[in-house]
């Protein structure tokens, strides 16, 4: 069922326009801004006969050939017509992405129950109403108005839009790639349960994640959630934690919040990773999307800055994880590589002149030793004795590489601006940054918890 939103081989906007200052215009160029994409793209406008370039149709009935999908993007009041129009036209799938439905008043939820009504009887499924629409990085396809991800193999469905678009901003500055997005606002009849159920079997998506606001028949939700989580990492983030989040929530997307500690209860028992903030779904996503599991929880520490390793040894202290206390062999290992002022204890501080070829040799000791699980080099950027500022993470990464990647790597580099110095290396190499101590902890507590309920 929900294949075919993401895989049609015909489009109709319905409410394409070259008014730039219009949530028509941004779709139809987000969908013709790849060339590869192989889905036959169809302007309607009845005021229009050309846009980008294209032939504009008065309406989907005019169009000549089968419509597998239909973008509708026209004031609420039109909707039903348009609706009308799809179901004669025998449209298999629609995105209502038009707002002023539910989430405005009862009259509102009164229009939304007719037109899943309606389109259900025709065989018709519906995501939206109001939603910023969806997208298939894999085949170059972002039918919505939001800005195109890299490619990737995290897969997100979100309730809020504007929301859903900030965390691919920021996935996309932090190098984490998409394979699927979408959004279902309203959620009147296409609902999270039945994306989780496309995620579990779609080959290309890795991770699972998901932003909602209430659920629609909890058991279900429930179910497919412990069933997509024993096979995929799965991250689920809950706005409306908190008597006003709630009621905020509510007045969103026109529906009742759903009770957090209940969720917070089920997710938990599914298996899934669950998050409460923007920081940690990122940690967590970014954790999964590039790390392989452990094999146990001892953590190696290797750092210039002494404070940011004290950082995070009080949050990994915190989260229950263990520093593991370095032996002999690995002492005499390291001993040519760092200089005799340095306390060669775990976390190991190789003090501000530490360089590149430092943090490369100690990292591939830590990689490399039995003894340890979970390497974290951190790194304050230095700016002084000649380094370059991106030597230290390249010899991070060249360890990793060195070593066949079978170890997970936390890299904690901070500097502010300066980290976009590394920032397309890191993309590149298809590796992780973490920003600080704390997020780097929890993004290892998330990783040792799956390793641990799958040895179960």
């Amino acid at each position: 069922m929900v294949h075919q939103f993401f895989y049609p081989k015909s489009i109709a906007i319905i409410g394409a326009t070259s008014d730039p200052k219009k949530f028509g215009n941004a779709v139809t160029a987000n969908l013709l801004e790849n060339k590869e994409l192989e889905a036959e793209i169809y302007p309607i406008n009845p005021k229009a006969t050309e846009i980008f370039g294209l032939k504009c149709y008065k309406s989907v009935l005019e169009v000549e050939k089968e419509i597998d999908l239909a973008l509708i993007l026209v004031p609420s009041k039109a909707v039903p017509i348009v609706i009308d129009q799809c179901i004669e036209k025998k449209v298999k799938r629609v995105i209502i992405i038009s707002a002023g439905f539910g989430e405005v008043n009862e009259e509102g939820k009164r229009i939304e129950q007719e037109l899943k009504r309606k389109s259900l009887d025709a065989g018709m499924r519906l995501m939206g109403p109001n939603c910023v629409g969806i997208q298939n990085v894999d085949i170059g396809m972002n039918a919505s108005f939001v800005q195109t991800p890299i490619e990737g193999n995290v897969s997100m469905v979100t309730q809020s839009g504007s929301f859903g678009a900030a965390i691919l901003y920021e996935m996309w500055w932090q190098g984490l790639g998409f394979s699927k997005f979408a959004n279902l606002g309203n959620m009147i009849d296409v609902n999270l349960t039945d994306l989780l159920e496309y995620f579990i079997d779609d080959e290309v998506t890795k991770v699972v994640t998901v932003y909602l606001e209430n659920v629609i028949d909890g058991r279900a939700f429930y179910n497919k959630l412990v069933e997509v989580a024993a096979k995929k990492p799965t991250v689920v983030l809950k706005g409306g934690r908190t008597a006003a989040g709630m009621k905020s929530a509510s007045s969103h997307t026109g529906s009742i919040a759903t009770d957090y500690n209940s969720l917070k209860t089920a997710v938990k028992q599914a298996g899934a990773t669950l998050c409460e903030s923007l920081g940690d779904y990122i940690a967590a996503i970014k954790a999964f999307s590039f790390l392989p599991e452990p094999q146990g929880g001892k953590i190696g520490v290797l750092t210039n800055s002494g404070g940011s390793a004290v950082l995070f040894s009080d949050h990994s202290e915190e989260m229950g994880l263990e520093l593991v206390e370095f032996s002999e062999e690995f002492k005499q290992k390291i001993a040519p590589h760092v200089i005799p002022l340095v306390k060669k204890v775990n976390p190991l501080d190789m003090i501000a002149g530490a360089n590149g070829e430092g943090y490369y040799q100690v990292t591939k000791a830590m990689l490399e030793d039995p003894n340890i699980d979970i390497v974290v080099p951190c790194c304050v950027v230095p700016t002084f004795l000649e380094m370059k500022p991106d030597e230290h993470y390249k010899g991070v990464i060249r360890a990793w590489n060195e070593t066949g990647r079978k170890k997970p790597i936390f890299p904690i580099f901070m500097s502010g601006s300066i980290l976009e110095a590394i920032k397309d290396f890191a993309e590149k190499e298809k590796a992780p940054i973490f920003l600080s101590p704390r997020e780097a902890a929890f993004a290892v507590k998330v990783l040792y918890e799956r390793m641990k309920n799958h040895s179960k």
